[in-house]
């Protein structure tokens, strides 16, 4: 469903083709690597910072996944390197970890770890528990040796210190792999809707801990979503530059609604197309004065960066990091709007 926008923009995660095979005999966690990509043109990995080669946008750090390949033999995608049919040495390859379908499959809400590479789907149903649901990066069940490693519990009330920047839990519950090993799950009680509760796991004992905000509007009811989803229809760029901030402005607004309602999993949708809708401003960037030229590039550029980085801040469900994320993208918009007054 993200993929669909793909013919639009391409961003934190490309379409490369990983094979399902290999992905399958290799239940592992496979070895990752950051990079820098370009938030525009995401078939760019650099080793360092620098400019896109296409568009000449500053490049942005991504996590990848290392894979080794041949150079004849694209088709070989390896975890590890080895020898090729030549007797050559495998190329490393770098493959941007897959979104894949993003569909809740439990009727719950849906998040991508910041590893890149787990999913989970938390459902808060009528019985008053909590499951959680645990995906790899193909959104495929977490195979089940995987899935008794991680470790977690639910927090339902905590404080937060603003001078340390550090949680106290005041209320938590463990979670526990439930006996068909389906799900992990914990018993939080009735709470009043829109309920809200976070859940702290860690994939392996010795991995690092990972928080993922629910706000659940309403009991998660379990039905079989629709073959491959519903995509959202293309968004097509209006020509009138009037209409064109007009709509950026409505979209970020749009954002900041779903930010405060905790609907993360749904940010992507008008962040990308707020950011097409500033990239047609960035085309507009001749029609303004020349003093007001490179700062108005700048701002677009700010603000596509931003639009990556919530993205991304929406599919962890991190609230601390898609609030700032969302700080970062207002304050980019509001500099993009006061550059471009002038198309009006």
């Amino acid at each position: 469903m993200k993929r669909a926008l793909a013919l639009m923009f391409v961003v934190s995660v490309p379409a490369f083709v990983l094979s399902l095979s290999a992905v399958a005999q290799t239940p592992a966690v496979p070895e990752t690597e950051a990079v820098w990509s370009c938030p525009v043109h995401a078939v760019v990995a650099e080793k360092g910072a620098g400019k896109c080669p296409i568009c000449r946008r500053d490049l942005v750090p991504v996590t990848a996944t290392v894979s080794w390949t041949c150079a004849d033999h694209p088709e070989i995608d390896r975890p590890a390197p080895g020898k090729c049919p030549d007797g050559s040495a495998m190329d490393k390859r770098y493959v941007q970890s897959t979104h894949a379908n993003h569909n809740p499959q439990h009727g719950g809400l849906f998040f991508m770890a910041p590893d890149m590479w787990h999913h989970l789907e938390g459902a808060y149903s009528q019985d008053e528990t909590l499951r959680v649901y645990l995906y790899n990066d193909y959104t495929k069940p977490l195979p089940l040796d995987l899935s008794k490693q991680v470790t977690g519990r639910v927090v339902l009330k905590e404080t937060f210190d603003t001078a340390t920047r550090t949680t106290k839990e005041l209320v938590a519950v463990p979670l526990t792999m439930a006996a068909s090993g389906e799900y992990l799950e914990a018993r939080v009680g009735r709470l009043k809707l829109p309920a809200e509760m976070t859940a702290k796991l860690k994939f392996k004992r010795d991995a690092d801990e990972y928080r993922f905000d629910f706000t659940f509007p309403e009991f998660s009811t379990d039905m079989s979503p629709a073959a491959g989803g519903t995509a959202p229809s293309l968004f097509e760029v209006p020509d009138d530059g009037a209409e064109v901030l007009r709509l950026f402005g409505e979209r970020v607004r749009a954002i900041g609604d779903l930010v405060r309602r905790g609907a993360f999993s749904e940010v992507w949708v008008p962040a990308f197309q707020a950011k097409d809708l500033a990239l047609a401003l960035d085309v507009r960037t001749r029609m303004l004065p020349l003093s007001r030229r490179t700062k108005a590039t700048m701002a677009v550029e700010q603000f596509v960066r931003a639009a990556w980085m919530i993205d991304a801040a929406g599919d962890t469900g991190n609230r601390l990091e898609i609030d700032e994320a969302y700080a970062s993208l207002s304050r980019a918009a509001s500099d993009v709007e006061k550059m471009y007054e002038a198309v009006r």
